[in-house]
């Protein structure tokens, strides 16, 4: 089914026209979408840090981290828990959030190892992009509880894809980036 859905919203993302300006959506989903590309957006110091760290050491840099990951899924299934939500439905949320992140990761690090000299040179640490992500990940399930009828609904991902929409014409995302936020909208609705 994910797959499904990942297929029509790229499909959909090919068709629409690039004059297309804002989205005709309601924008009842537009604060959720946003949340997303701003935890999206921490993947760029996310990746350089790990960079950095591994070019220390003289390593590769490990993208998965296991440990960082179960942390953040049990501890957003219990917040979701405090909000009435399924706990399979957060975790579904938080693994598409932590996998389109890596995507970022993984897209940026193979970038600087054909590239080099486009690698940062002085990434911010780990200890201080983790509380942007803890503190967004609060509010994606702020979110999720206050649009819940509408995330259960069954247009879920037409809406979803309307204030998707809204974003990825604007310009303002890569290529990169824009993949990536169509793989976190798609967990977005439940399964």
């Amino acid at each position: 089914m994910r797959r499904v859905v990942f297929a029509i919203l790229a499909a959909a993302l090919l068709m629409w026209p690039a004059s297309a300006g804002a989205s005709p959506a309601d924008g009842s989903l537009d604060r959720l979408v946003a949340l997303v590309v701003e935890r999206l957006d921490t993947a760029d110091a996310v990746a350089a840090a790990k960079w950095a760290a591994a070019g220390e050491r003289g390593i590769e840099p490990a993208i998965d981290d296991p440990v960082r990951e179960a942390e953040v899924y049990d501890a957003m299934a219990r917040l979701g828990n405090g909000r009435e939500l399924p706990e399979n439905w957060v975790r579904q949320v938080f693994v598409g959030q932590i996998e389109a992140n890596k995507t970022v990761q993984r897209g940026l690090i193979l970038r600087w190892r054909f590239d080099p000299a486009a690698a940062p040179t002085a990434p911010a640490a780990l200890a201080f992009v983790r509380p942007v992500i803890d503190r967004v990940n609060v509010e994606i399930l702020d979110q999720l509880a206050a649009h819940r009828a509408e995330m259960i609904a069954p247009d879920c991902t037409e809406r979803l894809a309307r204030s998707v929409f809204g974003v990825l014409v604007t310009g303002r995302l890569d290529a990169l980036h824009q993949a990536a936020l169509v793989r976190a909208a798609v967990a977005l609705c439940p399964a």
